[in-house]
């Protein structure tokens, strides 16, 4: 039992630790972004954008009660009821 016991304590600290390691990594990261936007300009945000539409429209795209409508150069989602 206390073999268990320490196990489960030993697992929840290397859980709290790649919570912090993941957080320093997220903060690096947002600071990287901000520093290059400053220096660069806003393509990489334009580029992220792309990048996110795209991956919701590869996501989106099998289920059959989701359209997708181009208008004014934007991609505007249409959800349809199911029809029974």
């Amino acid at each position: 039992m206390a073999e268990r016991a320490k196990f489960v304590v030993q697992r929840r600290e290397e859980e709290t630790k790649a919570v912090i390691i993941k957080a320093e990594a997220d903060a690096e990261a947002a600071e990287l972004v901000a520093k290059a936007i400053t220096e660069y300009g806003t393509g990489l945000l334009a580029l992220r954008k792309i990048e996110a539409a795209k991956y919701m429209v590869e996501q989106l795209a099998p289920n059959p009660n989701i359209s997708f409508v181009q208008a004014n150069n934007t991609v505007n989602m249409l959800q349809l009821n199911a029809q029974k």
